[in-house]
């Protein structure tokens, strides 16, 4: 078996899997924007975004076989056919599409909205479901493109669903079938290989670790404090694609 790290590199990325988890076990997302650029720093793009994938598949499934029964399936209907087109338009968007110029446009708006929402918090208003299509392909599009899918699912449901529990086990929903759809996309595309494979097992406890420690921490704040979790995910987020197209 080849093990993708050495001990010292294994410590660091365990350190940077589990601070992010705790992060995802809270809001439901966000995982990547910490895990991508910092492991990227130690490995390859092509072996980091396979392996944290995998990751983010199965801390979706651990957060979504807990909380499923308090998801809106409603909701989630009314997003995942759109998801799923977005997926599709994205892949044909990304040999045609000026990559820096959408990521910098991306960036600006994720950076602006989340600095709206902070100054509003929960005295923005609620949105009707007609936006459900417009969360839905931003969502399955910037995915594809970036790997990075739930801040457009994460403003549309905030100011859609009114109940703490209901908006992190929708949101954890949409999360598992974006991350599968991109999961299946690396898996044909021949990136998913043995040392992705081995790097996600030795770091999945790690993950799961930093999943139970949100979890708790989950159950202790307002709903209030977690939009603004959220609404610091997407400035932070937003700040990063602008780091990236500015590379």
């Amino acid at each position: 078996m080849i093990i993708p790290f050495d001990l010292q590199t294994f410590i660091i990325a365990a350190a940077v899997v589990a601070a992010a988890y705790v992060i995802f076990g809270i809001s439901a997302f966000g995982a990547s924007l910490f895990t991508v650029p910092m492991l990227s720093h130690f490995f390859p793009l092509d072996f980091v975004l396979p392996m944290c994938v995998l990751l983010d598949v199965s801390a979706a499934l651990a957060l979504g076989a807990r909380f499923s029964r308090a998801a809106d399936k409603s909701e989630l209907l009314a997003l995942a056919p759109f998801s799923l087109i977005g997926a599709v338009l994205g892949v044909t968007l990304l040999v045609t599409l000026p990559r820096n110029a959408t990521l910098t446009a991306f960036g600006v708006f994720l950076l602006s909205y989340g600095l709206y929402a902070l100054r509003r918090g929960e005295t923005a208003a609620l949105i009707s479901r007609r936006w459900a299509p417009v969360a839905g392909l931003t969502g399955g599009t910037m995915g594809t493109l970036f790997g990075i899918g739930a801040p457009p699912y994460a403003i549309y449901l905030a100011r859609r669903l009114a109940g703490k529990a209901t908006l992190r086990a929708t949101l954890s929903n949409m999360v598992l079938l974006s991350t599968s759809i991109r999961a299946l996309v690396f898996l044909a595309s021949g990136l998913v290989l043995a040392d992705r494979v081995i790097g996600f097992a030795l770091l999945l406890p790690c993950a799961l670790g930093g999943l139970w420690i949100g979890n708790r921490f989950h159950g202790r704040i307002s709903r209030n404090a977690l939009l603004r979790l959220i609404s610091v995910l997407l400035v932070l987020i937003g700040v990063s694609l602008l780091v990236r197209a500015a590379e």
